[in-house]
């Protein structure tokens, strides 16, 4: 029987030694394309592509089942996987260095890995720098307007002599 045992355990530490060993060849793997995913995303700002990346991980984040409950007692919470990205931040000129999100720098021209709901708040704040950087130093909006001759002061009628 004790012989059983030895043959058993020795078994056992063979098979724990083979998953270990793949388990690692998995981890390499993983975090060769982890690192060729942020290098792609990094290159991406020098040709123009500013998309983000899927990092192919996820995030689990604590989100309200029936956010529409105005009673706290009442909100139902669960835990929920979405997937993260990596997007390199692209400000104009007159933006600033950075945008602050949650007390956190996100700095022009690096990337950074964001989970889904923090990617879309960061890209619609991105696009609006830009809006705002074409409405003063850009296009002109009323290019195709026909110009009008509006004088905003009173008729001359009106002033008193």
């Amino acid at each position: 029987m004790a012989e059983e045992k030895k043959q058993t355990v020795a078994e056992l530490n063979a098979e724990i030694a083979r998953l270990q060993k793949e388990l690692k060849v998995s981890e390499e793997g993983r975090s060769n394309a982890e690192a060729m995913a942020l290098a792609v995303a990094q290159v991406d700002q020098f040709v123009g592509n500013t998309d983000e990346r899927p990092t192919g991980k996820t995030m689990t984040v604590r989100k309200c089942a029936n956010p529409a409950e105005r009673d706290e007692k009442k909100q139902v919470w669960e835990d929920v996987e979405i997937p993260t990205y990596y997007y390199t931040i692209q400000l104009p000129a007159g933006a600033g260095l950075c945008l602050t999100t949650n007390g956190v720098d996100y700095y022009h021209g690096e990337t950074y890995e964001f989970d889904l709901y923090t990617l879309v708040d960061i890209k619609s704040r991105v696009a609006r720098t830009w809006d705002h950087e074409k409405s003063i130093h850009g296009d002109n909006e009323n290019a195709y307007r026909k110009p009008t001759t509006m004088h905003y002061g009173k008729p001359k009628a009106a002033r008193p002599h």
